[in-house]
């Protein structure tokens, strides 16, 4: 294990190297406005036409929550690239040839992931301390008020989020699409739970701690007052319909032993799955990443005798050499971009996707609209995922671009191979569409069927990543 000297250089090294990049800036860029909606309270907390006091805690929380809702979404795929990014470059092989211990490297990588996220939490409670002196406060500014819930609620969480980031990445299978799209619904569970569940242990966002203390208030402000929960962005019609919003002050949560002992707990979570990432790590081996496969025996090929008069004239005469002819075969090429799509998945992945678009045919007509077709959409996302950046993955751009025409020939090829992947997955809808003469689902369908290989190539390709289409597709196919 690295001393304390080493790990501060491997953690230091990969911090900058994250910093630098692009898609850095965009993440904090979304953070920082995201932010400017919950401190101008176009993104807030509405108890039922009841609101607390934009004072440092009412204000203070609301952002805790919010922050570690939006970094713990998105800054699980803003770090997931480390390891990846080590193994494409070639660094991770070098480094495998050092005395450095598995633990120690997956522990950098770990810190540095919790600190990429930290500085985006900790620029957020700046912007919040800043606008809140600048503006006009109610109830008064209070420094601990405002960033005790950072520390205690928005800190441990991403914690959790970098030591699971480092997991997903170390486990095989869950290091590509798949660990996206289960990380999504995880998290989507986690930060949703208070809304169904009175589990303390479960509460990631606070808003399950914060919300009962602030119906207290309310309550102690306006006795019989009928509460509800409502937070989002309703800051935009606050103060239409039933009149305008009724204000009371909230003090804070009481931070008590008990309500840290919950937070301590998410630590030693953190560390835990840390531990278990260095376990499952393979020490950028691809011998222990590739599925050992029984291979049938080959017989040698049968050496065939030398013809008569070989040896007087190995090489044929230039003359009797056919002419070399320059075509081009569209449907030759769309079929080449399917088979690339469709390579490297188990049966069961075809046989699953057959049996979606089966039930989209027997079930009734509701029910497939509901639940078969959305689970049909999703289930094709590592092959949409995969357009536009599969030259860069596999280094094979500079001798595809420098061909003939590579935009107009191949660029149409894969659109329309996304294009029929995505009229196949929905295929039992639009023919049952078809059937039923409902038109304008056909038409929605129709449109989605081509909007969504167009975002992937889209996405694709200014990436260069397949991360960036999945985080989307994910998000609206949620919504």
């Amino acid at each position: 294990m690295p001393g304390f000297a080493e790990l501060r250089q491997l953690v230091a090294a990969d911090f900058l190297e994250r910093t630098r990049r692009y898609s850095f800036l965009v993440t904090m860029l979304g953070t920082l406005f995201f932010g400017f909606l919950v401190i101008t309270g176009k993104w807030g907390l509405n108890l039922g036409g009841y609101r607390g006091e934009y004072n440092s805690a009412w204000v203070g929380s609301l952002m805790a929550g919010a922050s570690t809702i939006m970094l713990g979404f998105f800054g699980f795929y803003l770090v997931k690239n480390s390891l990846g990014r080590d193994r494409r470059t070639g660094v991770g092989q070098i480094l495998a040839a050092t005395p450095l211990h598995n633990f120690g490297y997956v522990l950098s990588k770990f810190v540095s992931n919790f600190v990429v996220l930290t500085v985006m939490a900790a620029v957020l409670a700046g912007a919040a301390v800043v606008m809140q002196l600048l503006s006009k406060v109610e109830g008064g500014f209070d420094l601990w008020q405002l960033a005790a819930p950072f520390l205690f609620v928005c800190l441990p969480v991403l914690m959790l989020v970098a030591a699971a980031a480092v997991l997903f990445e170390s486990v095989k299978w869950l290091s590509g699409t798949v660990g996206n799209v289960v990380y999504f619904f995880l998290a989507e569970f986690a930060f949703v739970n208070h809304l169904f569940f009175d589990v303390p242990l479960l509460d990631f966002s606070g808003f399950g701690m914060f919300i009962p203390s602030m119906q207290e208030a309310a309550l102690a402000a306006y006795p019989g007052a009928e509460l509800g929960v409502e937070f989002g962005f309703i800051g935009f019609v606050e103060g239409l319909g039933n009149g305008a919003v009724k204000l009371f002050r909230w003090g804070g949560v009481d931070w008590t032993v008990k309500t840290l002992s919950v937070r301590l707990v998410w630590i030693a979570g953190a560390l835990a799955l840390a531990g278990l990432a260095a376990v499952e790590f393979d020490r950028f081996d691809p011998a222990l990443r590739r599925r050992m496969k029984k291979r049938k025996k080959m017989k040698p090929p049968e050496t065939a005798e030398p013809e008569a008069g070989l040896a007087e004239n190995p090489l044929p005469a230039w003359a009797d050499m056919l002419p070399v002819k320059f075509s081009f075969n569209f449907f030759r090429m769309l079929t080449a971009e399917l088979r690339l799509m469709l390579k490297g998945y188990h049966w069961s992945w075809y046989v699953i996707a057959a049996g979606l678009v089966a039930v989209q045919s027997a079930v009734p007509y509701q029910y497939a609209r509901m639940y078969a077709l959305p689970a049909a959409l999703i289930w094709p996302l590592p092959m949409w995922s995969a357009m536009g950046t599969r030259e860069r993955r596999y280094g094979t751009g500079q001798l595809l671009f420098s061909s003939a025409y590579p935009v107009s020939r191949q660029f149409p090829a894969v659109w329309i191979a996304g294009l029929t992947l995505g009229m196949l997955a929905a295929g039992g809808m639009i023919v049952r569409a078809s059937l039923a003469g409902d038109v304008e689902y056909l038409r929605a369908l129709l449109v989605g069927a081509f909007f969504v290989p167009t975002l992937a190539l889209a996405m694709g390709t200014i990436s260069g990543t397949r991360k960036l289409f999945e985080v989307c597709y994910l998000i609206i196919w949620y919504v």
